[in-house]
């Protein structure tokens, strides 16, 4: 009798430990799919155009430092140079090397960014976030970009931006004209605005992709009540 509550006793002892370990194998695990699920700063591509002859612009340079400085994938371009960047971005989505993808541009960059999300529009490749500073001319956001935010002075160089056909992304538009301190050669090189956009790239990267996990998560089936 004694030795059977021994081994009751040994095999009660060996599934509670057996189930903790279990328990404590599932949850690291699962924390280590969570940590591989969320992007390093360096899987998202940031490219930045600066506006006629790279002459007024260089507070796109002064941008790309700061978001290299935070670990992100940054590097600044002519307004030329939209094609480039562009082909780029398509040929290592080609691969299966699918990086988050955001655009800024400034004055003629700033319309450089339509162009490449057009571009990949045509391709089915998404565009994370475009921020334009002063774009020179109206332009439609594209159904491929998820969101956009323009910074611009309504004097007769800044324009507002308009959604375009299938658009469902968020659109903000920021009039900065009342600003005294702001004219179309400085509004690249805000402080302020570089921070906005700084913490709006960590921002959206971040619940977007909490989205796409929790899409991607297997939906409990309904249970089938017998007839």
């Amino acid at each position: 009798m004694i030795l059977l509550r021994r081994l009751f006793l040994a095999g009660t002892i060996c599934s509670v430990v057996c189930l903790a370990a279990t328990h404590q194998i599932g949850g690291l695990a699962a924390a280590q799919t969570a940590t591989q699920t969320m992007p390093t700063p360096a899987q998202v591509r940031v490219d930045l155009f600066r506006g006629l002859a790279d002459i007024f612009s260089r507070g796109m340079d002064t941008l790309t430092e700061k978001l290299n400085r935070q670990g992100y994938n940054a590097r600044v371009y002519s307004a030329s140079g939209w094609q480039s960047a562009a082909k780029q971005i398509a040929d290592r989505y080609s691969r299966g090397q699918k990086d988050i993808v955001v655009l800024i541009g400034h004055s003629l960059g700033a319309d450089a960014t339509f162009d490449i999300a057009n571009e990949l529009d045509r391709q089915n490749i998404p565009v994370e976030l475009i921020v334009t500073f002063d774009g020179t001319k109206p332009s439609l956001v594209a159904k491929n970009v998820l969101h956009l935010v323009n910074f611009y002075q309504n004097n007769g160089i800044g324009k507002r931006i308009s959604p375009g056909p299938g658009f469902q992304g968020e659109l903000t538009n920021l009039d900065l004209t009342a600003d005294p301190n702001i004219r179309h050669i400085t509004i690249d090189k805000s402080e302020r605005l570089h921070a906005y956009v700084v913490a709006k790239i960590s921002e959206i990267v971040q619940k977007d992709l909490a989205k796409k996990v929790q899409a991607s998560k297997p939906k409990a089936k309904k249970s089938q009540r017998s007839r």
